[in-house]
């Protein structure tokens, strides 16, 4: 509400002024400026909250950065407290809720943030480092502690994948092929601890990705050449961050079971939800609500818009996820 209000500071100040009853509710220079505050404040918050309870495309990769643009949040609100001590109690409640769940960033969330190509390990160490920086935390040895994690997931999943090429290894081996020595030897190689660590290190030493990318994508065309991490990156970041999306699917439960149609047996009532999620998941229509005006969420990057909807316009499936865009938001 705060930032469709703010643009319209000198008209309402005018129309108050222009009514000798209104005069008393204009607001002060300081308290416009609090209100800029706390929509400064609460605009992190409200792009987490978007982002990270989207349906339709990985978050894992984003939450630390989100963490971080909170923490920094947190930090530039106590540096105003000298100045203005409006948000300090809040802010300080607050913030001790946050380190509760936060203090301690899980380590799957630091990996699939080194998953992003935009961040890989060498920026996510600087973040997590600021990250503690701004919540007034002390120090740790943030860059051995990635480096740690990343490593033992990747020598889980390499162990994985190695433990199916013996099998081609003795069949190629028996095939009566001249070769069969020396496919042996490059078995035996690219079996070789060292040999497989190359495939981080070069992922780690690479440029990092400076334009927008399609992260599944990017793995997915990257697969070849780094097999474990495109393995390690499709099972992090098809964990959704947030529960939002399983929750509104149990939500719709109450548009099928209602006061018409309340002796459905628990079988046909667990096929329907199930069916109604399934259609609604191809078409990415999970958010949209019949008989309301606007369609629900979709994050920036999707490549989607919309605007207010009505029942008799067509709907289209791919306006989806966008209540925040709406015109009466």
């Amino acid at each position: 509400m705060f930032h469709r209000v703010l643009p319209y500071k000198d008209v309402i100040d005018n129309m108050l002024k222009s009514n000798s009853d209104s005069i008393q509710l204009m607001l002060s220079t300081g308290e416009w400026q609090q209100l800029q505050h706390v929509k400064d404040f609460l605009k992190a918050f409200f792009d987490a909250t978007v982002k990270l309870s989207c349906s339709y495309t990985p978050s894992a990769h984003e939450l630390l950065q989100h963490l971080f643009a909170i923490s920094k949040v947190y930090r530039d609100i106590r540096e105003l407290e000298n100045r203005d001590e409006t948000l300090a109690p809040i802010v300080k409640a607050m913030t001790t809720k946050f380190l509760k769940y936060w203090d301690d960033v899980p380590l799957v969330t630091i990996i699939a943030n080194c998953l992003d190509p935009h961040w890989k390990v060498k920026y996510t160490v600087k973040m997590m480092q600021k990250y503690k920086e701004n919540l007034g935390l002390p120090a740790q040895n943030e860059e051995g502690r990635v480096n740690y994690a990343l490593e033992t997931m990747f020598n889980l999943y390499n162990s994985r994948i190695n433990v199916a090429r013996p099998a081609s290894t003795r069949s190629s081996a028996g095939s009566g092929s001249h070769h069969g020595l020396l496919d042996d030897l490059r078995d035996e190689d690219d079996l070789d601890e060292n040999a497989s660590m190359n495939e981080l290190k070069s992922y780690n030493l690479g440029m990092v990705e400076k334009h927008p990318v399609d992260i599944l994508d990017y793995w997915k065309r990257h697969s070849s050449a780094s097999p474990t991490l495109a393995m390690m990156a499709r099972d992090i970041f098809a964990v959704p961050v947030s529960t939002v999306p399983s929750e509104s699917c149990f939500s719709s439960a109450n548009r099928i079971l209602t006061d018409k149609r309340s002796k459905l047996g628990p079988n046909v009532f667990e096929k329907l939800v199930c069916m109604k999620d399934w259609i609604d998941a191809e078409n990415r229509t999970q958010h949209f609500v019949p008989g309301e005006t606007s369609s629900c969420v979709e994050t920036q990057g999707s490549g989607t818009a919309t605007e207010a909807e009505s029942d008799d316009e067509e709907y289209d499936p791919k306006d989806t996820e966008l209540w925040y865009l709406r015109n009466n938001y």
